[in-house]
C-alpha cells in the first residue's frame, strides 16, 4: 500500500485536456483538488474533472469544470465524511480483490 500526500498528478479527460490536480490518498481511496485548492471530482456524464460540492457528506459534481473560474461561494479544502471515505474505500478494496 503507497499513499501519496500532495503530489501533483497529471489526468486525462475524456471531452477536455489533461490536468493537473494535487492528491491525497492511496490506491483504495483519493481526494483530488485543484492547484488553487478547490475538490475535484470527475464527472462521467461530462467527461471531465468539475469543482466538487458536498451533499450529506459526499462529493457531487458542481458541473462546471475546474477549467472555468470557481463558483463565487465555493469553500476550498472540502472533504468527504468519514463514514462515506471509508465506505467507498471497503468497496474499492473488494474490487480489488482484499
Amino acid at each position: 500500500m503507497s499513499a501519496i500526500f500532495g503530489e501533483k498528478l497529471t489526468f486525462s479527460q475524456e471531452k477536455g485536456p489533461d490536468v493537473k490536480l494535487v492528491v491525497n490518498g492511496d490506491e483504495f481511496y483519493a481526494q483530488y483538488e485543484t492547484e488553487d485548492g478547490y475538490s475535484a471530482i470527475y464527472d462521467r456524464d461530462l467527461g471531465l474533472f468539475c469543482y466538487a460540492l458536498l451533499k450529506d457528506g459526499a462529493y457531487y459534481s458542481s458541473k462546471i469544470p475546474i477549467s472555468n473560474s470557481p463558483p463565487l461561494d465555493l469553500e476550498k479544502h472540502l472533504q468527504e465524511a468519514g463514514s462515506i471515505r471509508l465506505a467507498k474505500a471497503d468497496l474499492s478494496a473488494k474490487r480489488k480483490g482484499w
